[in-house]
Formats: structure tokens, sequence, C-alpha cells
């Protein structure tokens, strides 16, 4: 917590802005595990395209679970798939949201740096602001349609995705509005990367593609 804290102190030496800091920080974040996130999406349109193996040997070994998980690893090692590799940004960033979220939560820190503190109008030590649930929802959402691609169709994420906008949403709601203002910028960041891996790598995969069949 006292790092974030010198982090977020350094950045207002010279933005004189708590909005600004949480926002340079949460871009530097993001930033940093940006490969990760690739890595992320490649795991997962691999996961996508073994699917139909899987179930197929889901099928065939369903009476012996054994075989199944020997052939399953199999298929893992052959395509050189990492089923930890999808979760490990998240595993990342989560304590990282959790330390973030005491540091601006925090008594001390709030009465000392953001008791007085504003940004474009809001006061980022209180709660219950609207319009960062609004924005925070609105965002995840469109974070979550973008990954779409990589997901495929599966039921479970399409319910996902109209469910964990609603859940964030009133999130943000119930927090103060500096953490409110970091998970948006973090969305946001997210929102740009995801685009930038779409078009790059879903591009080049097709032309790939066709490259093999012509």
């Amino acid at each position: 917590m006292e790092i974030f804290k010198s982090i977020l102190e350094f950045f207002y030496s010279f933005t004189h802005s708590w909005g600004w800091s949480i926002i340079i920080f949460t871009v530097l974040i993001k930033l940093v595990l940006f490969p990760t996130t690739i890595n992320q999406f490649k795991t997962m349109n691999k996961m996508k395209e073994v699917q139909p193996k899987l179930k197929e040997i889901q099928e065939k070994y369903k009476d012996r679970p054994e075989e199944y998980q020997r052939r399953m690893m199999e298929i893992y090692q052959k395509e050189k798939i990492n089923p930890l590799g999808g979760c490990l940004p998240l595993l990342i960033q989560l304590p990282i949201l959790i330390i973030f979220c005491e540091l601006l939560s925090n008594p001390t820190f709030v009465k000392e740096y953001l008791q007085d503190a504003t940004f474009l109008g809001i006061v980022l030590h209180e709660n219950h602001n609207l319009l960062l649930a609004v924005i925070s929802g609105a965002t995840t959402f469109l974070q979550q349609v973008l990954t779409m691609p990589a997901t495929g169709n599966d039921p479970q994420q399409k319910t996902f995705l109209y469910i964990m906008p609603v859940m964030l949403a009133y999130f943000t709601y119930q927090i103060n509005a500096g953490i409110g203002i970091y998970w948006i910028t973090s969305n946001i960041i997210g929102i740009i990367q995801q685009y930038i891996i779409n078009e790059y790598f879903i591009i080049k995969k097709n032309i790939q593609e066709k490259s093999s069949e012509s």
C-alpha cells in the first residue's frame, strides 16, 4: 500500500490533481500488464479452437475420467496451451485492485489527501455517484462485447455479458469516487487494448488462413 501511495504522491507532485494522478497510475498499470492480456487472448482463442476435440474425447471417455484427463492434457501439450494462461491477468490485477481500493478508502489517506479533492466537479472521497456508476456499467459492457470474438458463443459468457455490467455499476455506486475513477479508467484502457488485440490478431490470423488455403 505504501508503494502505491508513493507513486500517487509522485504523480500528484506535477499534476496537482489526485484525479489525474489516479488516472495516470491506472494507465501505467494497464500498460505494464498488457503483455499478459495478449497472452490471455491467445489462450482463449486456442481454447476455442480445441473445444470440438475436447467435446469429442469427453463423449468418447465419459465413463473413464482419468483417460479423458490424460487425452485432454495431450491436446493442451500438442497445441501449446496453458489452461491457466487465460486467468493470469485476473490473478495479477485482482491484488492490485484490492490494495488500491484499500488505499483510496483508507480513512487516514482520505483525511490527509482526498478530503477536499475534486476532479471534474466530482468529490473524490464521496460515494453514491450515479454518473460514475452508469459509466462503469457501460464501459464494462463494451469491454465484454469486444472480448466476445475470443469467447465465442458460450451461453455462460452471454449471461455474464449482461450480469457483470450491472454488478460492477452497483459496486461503483457503493465505493468512493476515487476508486470509481480508477475502475472506469481501467475499463477504458482495457477497451482500447482489446480493440487493438482484436484488430491485429484476428486480421493477422485471417490473412494466414487465407494464405494457407491458396
